[in-house]
């Protein structure tokens, strides 16, 4: 089974390929099991009524054909499974089991991201058991009176926090550093100025690692809780801190993406994506590289290039097609061609901050090996 270092390599790897002229199958597929949430969190894409109307919930994926998902995808060489979406997996509990189970028995690795309200002690107990890679929760304060403002239920701190020592439990019981977890937190003007907090609380409660993405507005709800300009100013400041903390209680982190104030405001990531690369005209030069690295399949069966497309209708669906058809289909090849044209999708507007970093470090390896045959 392919760790975590082996798949970055495999990347860089299908990447050179493709440079070359040659078609690889994707190494990383996010899914989305479900279209339901038990929390009602201030700042999801979930609170805007234009993108879920955006959705066509009109068909949805059958657990059956979910499972033989994962067959065809390991058939295409899939190395990786994200288990996310903008929903809460563990809404479908028993779904999660069976496809953490045959995820595992390819061999595939595999990550839940959760907000962690929703386990069973029996359920922690199995994951444990299979093996599973990872879980990120999703945590917005280091403390219940942020987090469960941001979720909007009183109580998700708590029981979150209970997940993670059960975790930690489970995997002293059985001897084993399975599942690594870590969490990651959504930058706010309520938690902004609590980045060490969070780092500490993730050593306490044996996280690998703690991650910050900023805010992406997508309702009047969500900008509510956008940074004003002289908080974004005071980021850095507690970043600093936070990474200092890290660096001491040897947790994994990428608050130094926060130094970056153009990451920090996240309005224009299209742009910066696309200054970051040469005009020519080629996969090297594309800003973005996960259209040939990675898709999504969402709950109706559509399959985006990215977590971030909002325009379902224009995808082909997987109850339809096949996988391999599907990425190696005129959609995907036409949204490579348009994203080595640097005609980019609105909605990159609103990137990650943390993907944007990754692609200028994949970027900067694959200069290299190209520079040297």
């Amino acid at each position: 089974m392919a760790t975590r270092d082996e798949i970055e390599r495999e990347k860089i790897r299908r990447l050179l390929a493709w440079i070359k002229g040659k078609k690889m199958g994707p190494v990383r597929i996010d899914i989305e099991p479900t279209n339901s949430c038990n929390l009602k969190c201030r700042f999801c894409w979930t609170m805007s009524e234009k993108r879920l109307s955006s959705c066509q919930y009109d068909k949805m994926l059958s657990e059956e054909r979910i499972l033989e998902i994962i067959h065809e995808a390991e058939k295409l060489g899939v190395l990786e499974w994200q288990i996310a979406g903008g929903w809460e997996p563990m809404v479908k509990s028993n779904l999660i089991l069976r496809m953490v189970k045959t995820i595992k028995e390819y061999g595939m690795y595999g990550c839940i991201t959760t907000n962690g309200t929703l386990f069973s002690d029996q359920m922690i107990k199995r994951l444990v058991q299979i093996g599973w890679d990872e879980i990120l929760f999703s945590i917005d304060g280091p403390d219940a009176e942020t987090h469960d403002y941001l979720t909007q239920v009183k109580g998700s701190f708590k029981k979150l926090v209970w997940t993670m020592k059960r975790f930690n439990h489970w995997k002293e019981k059985f001897k084993t550093d399975k599942p690594r977890y870590s969490f990651h937190a959504v930058l706010t003007n309520n938690n902004y100025n609590k980045l060490s907090d969070m780092i500490i609380l993730g050593h306490k409660i044996g996280c690998f690692g703690v991650n910050f993405e900023p805010l992406s507005v997508w309702s009047e709800e969500g900008r509510k809780l956008k940074l004003n300009e002289k908080e974004r100013n005071e980021v850095k400041k507690h970043a600093k801190k936070a990474l200092s903390f890290a660096k001491k209680l040897q947790v994994n982190t990428n608050v130094k993406n926060l130094f970056e104030p153009r990451l920090v405001k996240k309005d224009e990531m299209d742009e910066i994506l696309k200054k970051d690369v040469k005009e020519e005209v080629s996969t090297l030069n594309s800003p973005c590289y996960e259209p040939w690295l990675s898709l999504e399949i969402r709950v109706s069966g559509r399959v985006a290039p990215c977590r971030l497309c909002d325009f379902d209708s224009n995808c082909d669906s997987i109850i339809e097609k096949s996988l391999k058809d599907i990425w190696f289909g005129n959609y995907f090849d036409n949204f490579r061609n348009l994203m080595m044209n640097k005609n980019m999708p609105s909605y990159c507007y609103t990137c990650a901050a943390g993907n944007v970093v990754n692609m200028r470090k994949m970027r900067k390896i694959l200069m290299e090996s190209v520079k040297h045959g």
